[in-house]
């Protein structure tokens, strides 16, 4: 039976995953998050929700001991820019946090885990030029830009800490640019606020240009959940799957698309005349995650802009209906 506890359950690869989880068999979903998510009447019976921060040890020892999970996902984080701004909430939420984590896993648990799945980063690497030709694999040496980078680097430590300690299977999943439905946060959600812009047909500058490594957020969640639940054993790192390009091309994908729909006067999105070349590193290596988890999806980025805006097209119809 897979018991799955899923911390920061309530945010957008949170959903994604959860939905995964149930539509694939998961006898069991617990979301925790600090608040609990509103109700809905007709919320599956197989998902329920506990409240309580990350940071918390006292309330996930509880949490952890009570529930006795036989599968964790953890993506609870604090994102950036909210890591810059401040800088020590993300230090409890980000690396607190996960310690606080590990460490009710291994003190709580009757029986081992069988799997733990760790939400790390692409922002672990560095410029993609101190990579070679075949992309930025899992194996290539860290070099991170920012603190959030460095929380990661730790975490995915600590989950081979973890694992040699308890012989749980462990993963750390790292990913860089999710795009598309409930992604609204972050420093690299431009793509997805342009996606509602030209939904609304409102203007829209992206504050950075150059390339991005872009995953859909459904893919995220199968993503995820594929190396929750599917067969793995030992440690691994691991790139999610996804694709690259340049934001000018991401832009004009939705441009062409918004054209097809009859919508060309809709697409008010630019890129800032002051926007800076990201320091997002792009061409992350997915084959050694295709190995391991041979089902893992990858959306095409046109397919996935095309849903995406016929999302968002869709929402805001609905909210002019109300």
């Amino acid at each position: 039976m897979a018991r799955v506890l899923v911390t920061g359950s309530g945010g957008c690869i949170g959903s994604a995953a959860v939905d995964w989880l149930l539509e694939e068999g998961a006898e069991e979903v617990i979301g925790f998050n600090r608040s609990q998510p509103p109700s809905v009447e007709d919320r599956n019976p197989r998902l329920s929700f506990v409240t309580g921060d990350i940071a918390d040890f006292s309330r996930l020892r509880e949490v952890v001991g009570e529930l006795q999970p036989s599968h964790v996902l953890h993506l609870a984080a604090l994102q950036t820019p909210d890591c810059r701004d401040y800088p020590m909430r993300g230090l409890e939420v980000n690396l607190v946090g996960t310690a606080n984590l590990f460490r009710a896993c291994s003190e709580e648990l009757k029986k081992p885990l069988e799997r733990f799945v760790f939400a790390s980063s692409g922002a672990v690497y560095g410029p993609r030029s101190l990579y070679g030709p075949k992309g930025v694999r899992p194996e290539d040496p860290y070099q991170p830009f920012n603190l959030y980078g460095y929380w990661k680097i730790a975490g995915e430590g600590m989950a081979q800490a973890f694992h040699q300690a308890t012989g749980a299977p462990t993963v750390s999943l790292r990913l860089a640019t999710t795009y598309g439905p409930g992604r609204d946060r972050g420093f690299t959600a431009a793509g997805t606020h342009a996606l509602k812009a030209v939904a609304l047909g409102v203007p829209f500058e992206v504050p950075y240009k150059g390339h991005e490594h872009y995953h859909f957020s459904p893919d995220v969640g199968a993503g995820f959940g594929c190396a929750v639940l599917h067969p793995f054993s030992g440690y691994g790192a691991f790139n999610l799957r996804g694709q690259s390009q340049r934001i000018e091309a991401f832009l004009e994908l939705l441009r062409q698309t918004a054209s097809d729909r009859g919508l060309s006067e809709r697409f008010k999105v630019s890129i800032s005349p002051d926007a800076e070349e990201t320091p997002f590193v792009y061409d992350l290596n997915d084959d050694s995650a295709v190995s391991a988890f041979p089902r893992m999806p990858l959306t095409d980025l046109q397919q996935g802009i095309s849903e995406s805006l016929d999302f968002f097209l869709g929402a805001a119809e609905e909210g002019k209906s109300r």
